[in-house]
């Protein structure tokens, strides 16, 4: 594998003499040769981008199992919303049932008493026929006429 300054400059890298580890080029130039190093960085960075993928495919999974558990709490909070509007609507119509049963009875035992004490007439007409026009008027009545 070419040392940096022989991979940059496009030249053949080889070493010089079996002991060394620097390459001619760079003996030659007298600079810093890493030839030796490169393979091992290589190997470093390998064995670096190995490891994030692992960490990557890692979260990945931790990411789908928390997808999941996510739109399973949607889905029983929306669940358990529906519940409660069925649960309030029910209470809200055993109520008006309630309201509506009390109120009849209660008024009906309310005449027959009183009734039973002696009062005839307790129906209030002109709540009832409040909303009827009247087809005689109150003033003119035949009889006075005569």
């Amino acid at each position: 594998m070419p040392c940096s300054r022989c991979f940059r400059q496009k030249l053949t890298c080889v070493t010089k003499g079996d002991q060394s580890s620097c390459c001619g080029n760079c003996v030659d130039a007298k600079e810093i040769c890493d030839g030796a190093g490169v393979a091992s960085y290589l190997t470093r960075n390998m064995k670096e981008c190995k490891k994030l993928e692992k960490y990557e495919q890692e979260a990945e999974e931790a990411l789908e199992k928390a997808m999941a558990r996510l739109a399973w709490i949607r889905k029983m909070k929306r669940r358990l919303k529906q519940q409660g509007d069925e649960l309030f609507a029910r209470g809200m119509q055993s109520l008006e049932d309630a309201e509506d049963s009390a109120a009849v009875p209660a008024e009906s035992l309310a005449i027959s008493d009183v009734q039973s004490l002696g009062a005839v007439d307790l129906t209030d007409w002109a709540s009832i026929f409040a909303d009827v026009p009247s087809v005689v008027d109150e003033n003119s009545s035949p009889v006075s006429e005569r």
